[in-house]
C-alpha cells in the first residue's frame, strides 16, 4: 500500500513500511528541492523512488569488474542502462520547469530550492541538472526511508512508547501553536528513539571509509602507505562496554543520556563522536543529517498521530546482519485514527 492511500484504511490492513517510507521520502525531499509543484508529480517520484533503488543495485553490479574495464562494461549492463533510461525520462521533467524559470521575469522571486541552486551554480559549465537533482534525491530517499523503516520496525515492537510519543507531539505543538523551526528541537524522546533505532541498525558495518592519499604514521606507531584504504568500525554503538544492554531497543536511553549535566547536545541524534559514527564524524561528516532529521520528525510525527499500528505476522527485520536492509515483503498492519480536531489543525494538511 501506498502512501498516498494510507488514509483511506479504517480498518486494520497490512502494509509493506518500507514501500510507504521510501514514497514519503520521495515526496518530501522533492517538496524542498523542487518545490510543491513537481513533489506532487507522480511520474517525478516515481523516477526518483526507482533510481535510488536501481542505483545501489548497479554500482553491485558494476564493482564486480575490474576498474579497467568498467568505462566500458557499463554501457552493456542491463542496470546501467535502465539507470541511464531513468535519467533520460527525468530531463524530459526537469528540463522544461528550468526554461520557463529562465524566462520568467527578472522581478519575479527565484524558488529558493535545490532545481534554481543548481542551475544558478553550474553557470557557463557543462552539468546535468537532472541527473544532478537525481543523485541529490538519491542521497535523502536512501538516508530518510531506512532510518524511518527502522524505527517504526522497533515503534511496533515496542509499543509502549507510541503513546509517549504522541503525548510529545501534541503537547509540543500545543506549545508552539503549530509546526515551528523549534518544534522538532523540543521533540527530544522522539530524537532519542530514532538515535536508538539507528543505533541498532547501522547502515552500515564500517563507516568513514577512506583511502590514504599521503604516507602515515600514527599516534600509536601504526604506518598507513599511500593507496591503502582504511575504514572505522561502527560496532562500538552496540559495544556492552559502550552502552549498557547493547542490544535492546531503549527508547530513552539517549533522552537519560541528554539529562546529564553537559551532556544535552552530545547525544541529539545529528550529534557525531567517535562512539557513534553514523553520520560518520569530523569535519566531513554527512552534512545532510540536519535535513534527514526534519524529514524523519515530521514523518513520523503524521505517521503515529494520524494511523495506528502493531505487528502482523512475524516480527519485521532486516535482510542482513552486518547492516540494516529492509525486507520488502515485511508487513506491519496500520488503520486510521481520529484526531482532536484541534490538533487535526495544529498538524497541517498531509
Amino acid at each position: 500500500m501506498s502512501c498516498s492511500h494510507a488514509h483511506e484504511q479504517v480498518d486494520w490492513k497490512d502494509v509493506s513500511i518500507s514501500s510507504v517510507a521510501v514514497q514519503i521520502a520521495a515526496r518530501l525531499s522533492a517538496r524542498v528541492f523542487l518545490g510543491e509543484r513537481l513533489c506532487r508529480d507522480e511520474d517525478w517520484v516515481d523516477i526518483s523512488t526507482k533510481f535510488t533503488a536501481v542505483t545501489f543495485k548497479a554500482q553491485q553490479a558494476l564493482r564486480v569488474w575490474p576498474v579497467f574495464l568498467r568505462p566500458f562494461v557499463h554501457r552493456f549492463l542491463p542496470l546501467l542502462r535502465y539507470q541511464r533510461s531513468l535519467i533520460k525520462h527525468a530531463r524530459i521533467i526537469i528540463e522544461p520547469e528550468l526554461a520557463a524559470r529562465r524566462k520568467a521575469r527578472k522581478d519575479v522571486v527565484k524558488p529558493q530550492d535545490s532545481l534554481s541552486w543548481l542551475d544558478d551554480t553550474r553557470g557557463d559549465r557543462e552539468f546535468d541538472v537532472a541527473r544532478g537533482q537525481l543523485f541529490l534525491s538519491l542521497a535523502a530517499i536512501h538516508t530518510t526511508s531506512t532510518v524511518l523503516t527502522s524505527i517504526m520496525y522497533d515503534l511496533v515492537n515496542h509499543p509502549e512508547y507510541i503513546d509517549d510519543l504522541r503525548e510529545e507531539i501534541t503537547r509540543v505543538l500545543k506549545e508552539d501553536g503549530g509546526w515551528k523551526k523549534t518544534s522538532l528541537y523540543k521533540m527530544m524522546l522522539m530524537d532519542s528513539c530514532m538515535k536508538e533505532s539507528q543505533r541498532l541498525h547501522v547502515l552500515g558495518p564500517t563507516s568513514m571509509n577512506r583511502r590514504v592519499e599521503a604516507p602515515m604514521t600514527l599516534s600509536d606507531g601504526t604506518h598507513l602507505p599511500k593507496g591503502v584504504f582504511i575504514a572505522f568500525s561502527t560496532y562500538d554503538m552496540r559495544d556492552g562496554d559502550v552502552f549498557k544492554n547493547p542490544h535492546e531497543f531503549n527508547g530513552r536511553r539517549f533522552l537519560d543520556l541528554r539529562a546529564q549535566p553537559g551532556q544535552a547536545n552530545r547525544w541529539q541524534f545529528v550529534t557525531t563522536t567517535p562512539e557513534y559514527l553514523s553520520f560518520g564524524h569530523g569535519k566531513h561528516a554527512c552534512p545532510g543529517r540536519f535535513f534527514a532529521s526534519n524529514e524523519i520528525k515530521i514523518a513520523l510525527a503524521h505517521l503515529l498521530m494520524k494511523y495506528d499500528w502493531k505487528v502482523s505476522g512475524a516480527p519485521p527485520k532486516s535482510l542482513l546482519e552486518s547492516r540494516f536492509l529492509p525486507d520488502p515483503k515485511a508487513v506491519v498492519a496500520c488503520r486510521t485514527r481520529e484526531l482532536e480536531p484541534e490538533i487535526a489543525a495544529l498538524m497541517g494538511r498531509e
